[in-house]
């Protein structure tokens, strides 16, 4: 357990011990195996077991379980009643992914969490108001996206919180209006404006500030956070440039102060671009691009399908996790910014057919099998 926490609080997120994060894992898939029955199989029918992890280079030999998978067949490797906090994908594709914490899992997830954001310079005693471009947190809603948001607003002390989707009886909806008078109103204090949340939305607020020609010139502590992709908006989407010059006309936040994020409710590791705009690998993670037909593992600058890695979450078996997000990975001394670890640079989503054979092969190998 000493290795575990010392492997996901250290002070740099992107330095530690080979050989803590290979320990680690192997015990985290032992675990797994002796606690859920279905995760126990698909390793049995792959000839697969820790052991084999021997050194960095045998990582990819994990079978991963893809996000398709796990929205189908919940998997546990402890009792639900032990699950503290549960949460939920955005199903923009039908189904969701439940995905369940302990006690353990959590707390260290927040203190990886709060590791990222210090070493990013994301943590502040400044108190900020909050533009939130996501879900309102609501008793009837488990979204993961809606639970981040909200987490990354305790980084620096909240003055208010307004949220781009509004919890109603009826459901969630718009708040384009509220957001944009929101704004203007508290442009008027001297405090920071923090925007935190899915960069559609955030799209959405700077062409209406566009369209009224309102150019403001917020607190120079003012930040931009974004994540979880464009969703079902990817022909409103943004380049990075584009963003970065609307940012600074209409809000007067300069580039070096909008960041970046990657993760996915199915792998709750937090991702940040660098200065030079690359998502560096933390040091209590790897990432495999896998051949999208044939599962293999690829070399640095190769195209595929985009692997996690990773022995947080005890409660269920998302060692390795593979999106259908396609990327390609790259050697960290490549990227110029001092960050050594390599980085990965999405290129989209794959195509449904591609995911639904990939999935049917982890089916075929661990069987269509739910619970414990």
């Amino acid at each position: 357990m000493h290795q575990r926490i010392t492997l996901f609080t250290g002070k740099n997120p992107y330095v530690a011990d080979e050989g803590v994060f290979l320990d680690e894992l192997r015990r985290h898939v032992r675990f797994h195996v002796e606690h859920c029955s279905v995760y126990a199989l698909l390793l049995k029918k792959s000839s697969f077991t820790p052991e084999q992890v021997a050194r960095e280079e045998d990582v990819h030999r994990i079978p991963p379980l893809t996000t398709l998978y796990l929205k189908r067949n919940r998997l546990l490797s402890m009792p639900e009643r032990k699950l503290l906090l549960q949460a939920t994908s955005s199903g923009t594709r039908g189904s969701v992914s439940r995905i369940g914490f302990d006690c353990s899992s959590m707390l260290l997830g927040l203190a990886m969490a709060a590791r990222m954001f210090a070493y990013h310079g994301l943590i502040s005693l400044r108190p900020a108001h909050y533009i939130i471009l996501g879900y309102e947190p609501s008793k009837q809603s488990d979204l993961g996206a809606m639970k981040s948001a909200y987490g990354a607003s305790w980084f620096a002390p909240a003055l208010s919180r307004t949220y781009a989707l509004k919890s109603t009886k009826n459901g969630y909806v718009e708040n384009q209006a509220g957001v944009k008078n929101a704004l203007l109103r508290i442009a008027k204090s001297n405090a920071p404006v923090r925007f935190i949340g899915f960069p559609a939305y955030f799209a959405f607020l700077l062409r209406e500030l566009e369209k009224d020609g309102i150019a403001l010139a917020l607190n120079p502590h003012s930040r931009v956070l974004l994540g979880g992709g464009w969703k079902q908006f990817t022909s409103e989407a943004f380049t990075l440039e584009q963003l970065q010059t609307m940012v600074k006309r209409h809000l007067g936040i300069p580039k070096e102060r909008i960041h970046e994020f990657f993760s996915a409710a199915e792998h709750p590791l937090a991702y940040c671009k660098c200065s030079r705009g690359h998502f560096h690998i933390p040091a209590y993670s790897r990432v495999i691009i896998r051949d999208t037909h044939s599962l293999e593992s690829l070399a640095f600058g190769e195209a595929g399908l985009l692997n996690f890695v990773s022995p947080l979450v005890k409660s269920m078996p998302l060692v390795s996790v593979m999106t259908d997000d396609l990327a390609t990975l790259h050697e960290g001394e490549t990227c110029g910014c001092g960050i050594q670890t390599p980085y990965f640079v999405p290129l989209g989503r794959a195509g449904v057919r591609s995911i639904q054979t990939c999935s049917a092969v982890i089916a075929e190998r661990g069987g269509e099998m739910r619970g414990k």
